[in-house]
């Protein structure tokens, strides 16, 4: 149990911190009343081109109109594609299962803002969820360290019980009782027998295996949506990234129930296009592409020579998929260029470089050197010569390389990825689609493994 909850734990830490972004990443601290408003507004004014991103991650509005002037339309953004795979958890919902509006939250117990949102919001959420209008989901997001684990794993156990909703409660409402205590696991289990729970069964479902997977289970669909702190909300496929006054929360479910309903929307409300859903029919790759054309898993990394997380999966996980998986006739992998030029300015003829070599038969090596050398390149000024060193190093043709790099023969190539992984929604890197699921951040190998194993199973 030891080693699956270290697992799981850095699989949530590598989450929020294991993926180079062009988006700024949301902080889990809290806030003060002015930076929600400023976050609320931003989540109620999100464009369509970003709908299937975090909607506070868009623009900050202008400043507040006053009085003489009206407010523009909100534009609700489009939902997120196929969110009704993920709208329901059995036991750890609550409302009738016909209801025109489903929130879903990803929350963590030990969160300050989760507890106000059960302390704030979900008393004015409960009339909705009894009268049949509103269904809501709890889910696991336990980013906050291994306490946070142990209570949604002890959650899970409570569910395993049939009761979910008496531990849930008790661990926001005496959340100063447990949280700090030094062991967090004695005092849930010490608490759980007044609550009505076999304390015994409750302990040792806390070491079962199928407890940490239904935890993680939840934490990956919070990859899916992108999501990086807590809480956090779909809202009839919506993503709200953060907390929200019972107020705004009402007005926005009122609008998405007069939207499920086929109604007019209230004044001042809009609906952005529908953008088109996430294309991940990649193009195949002349050099970047290594393993068995007959494999049941195709694995594309979008990538970026100069992200450290990106380096992080090549040193750590890589070795472990080439042995286990691509070796072995399982596993097709390919390479798509993905240079965040804002952050990383050197990338983009790195990803040259790898081509210019694959024109030599040497891809997979430059590609090698590139992340082993990166601390020596990147941000260096003679950048560009010592892709050419490598290129010496590897036994090229020197000439053909330089010619290939100064005149950017595949400038066009890298270009052509890069849009690629736009148009499926990718905004970090590293981003792997598995048989077209996407897996966001450098993971630990146990994490592509399981995924792996669940594209396998389906064949």
């Amino acid at each position: 149990m030891k080693r699956l909850s270290v697992l799981l734990l850095l699989s949530f830490s590598v989450f929020l911190l294991a993926a180079c972004a062009n988006l700024p990443v949301q902080p889990n601290a809290a806030a003060s009343d002015a930076e929600i408003a400023v976050a609320v507004q931003a989540t109620l004014t999100a464009v369509a081109a970003d709908g299937n991103q975090p909607a506070a991650s868009v623009a900050q509005p202008a400043e507040t109109p006053t009085p003489a002037q009206s407010r523009p339309p909100m534009q609700l953004p489009a939902p997120a594609p196929d969110w009704q795979t993920v709208d329901n958890k059995p036991g750890a919902s609550r409302g009738s299962a016909d209801a025109p509006v489903v929130l879903i939250e990803y929350s963590d117990f030990q969160c300050p803002w989760c507890t106000r949102f059960h302390q704030e919001v979900m008393p004015e959420l409960e009339p909705l969820i009894e009268g049949g209008e509103l269904r809501f989901v709890y889910k696991q997001f336990p980013a906050l360290g291994p306490d946070s684990v142990t209570a949604a794993l002890a959650t899970e156990c409570a569910l395993a019980q049939g009761d979910f909703w008496t531990l849930h409660d008790w661990l926001f409402e005496q959340q100063a009782q447990w949280k700090g205590s030094g062991n967090v696991r004695e005092a849930i289990v010490g608490a759980v027998a007044d609550l009505g729970y076999d304390a015994d069964l409750l302990d040792a479902c806390l070491d079962a295996p199928e407890t940490m997977t239904a935890a993680a289970a939840d934490f990956q669909e919070t990859q899916k949506f992108g999501f990086r702190g807590t809480p956090s909300f779909v809202l009839n496929g919506r993503l709200i990234p953060g907390f929200l006054p019972a107020e705004t929360m009402l007005e926005l479910i009122s609008v998405t129930a007069a939207e499920a309903l086929g109604q007019e929307l209230p004044a001042g409300y809009v609906l952005a296009p529908t953008p088109p859903p996430p294309d991940t029919d990649f193009e195949d790759e002349d050099f970047a592409v290594d393993g068995s054309a007959d494999a049941l898993v195709t694995i594309y990394e979008f990538s970026d020579y100069q992200c450290p997380f990106c380096q992080r999966f090549f040193q750590e996980t890589k070795p472990l998929l080439d042995e286990q998986y691509i070796a072995t006739g399982k596993v097709r992998f390919v390479y798509k260029d993905f240079p965040i030029d804002s952050i990383h300015a050197q990338a983009r003829l790195a990803s040259e470089a790898a081509e210019c070599a694959g024109a030599q038969d040497a891809y997979w090596q430059m590609h090698d050197r590139l992340f082993a050398g990166k601390d020596e390149w990147a941000d260096n000024p003679a950048f560009s010569a010592l892709f050419k060193g490598y290129a010496v190093e590897l036994g090229l043709d020197s000439e053909a390389f330089d010619s290939c790099l100064d005149n950017g023969v595949y400038s066009d190539e890298v270009q052509a990825d890069l849009e690629e992984g736009q148009r499926a929604g990718v905004t970090g890197t590293p981003t792997f689609f598995i048989n077209g699921q996407m897996l966001v951040g450098a993971q630990p190998f146990e994490v592509l493994a399981q995924a792996i194993e669940n594209a396998l199973n389906e064949k």
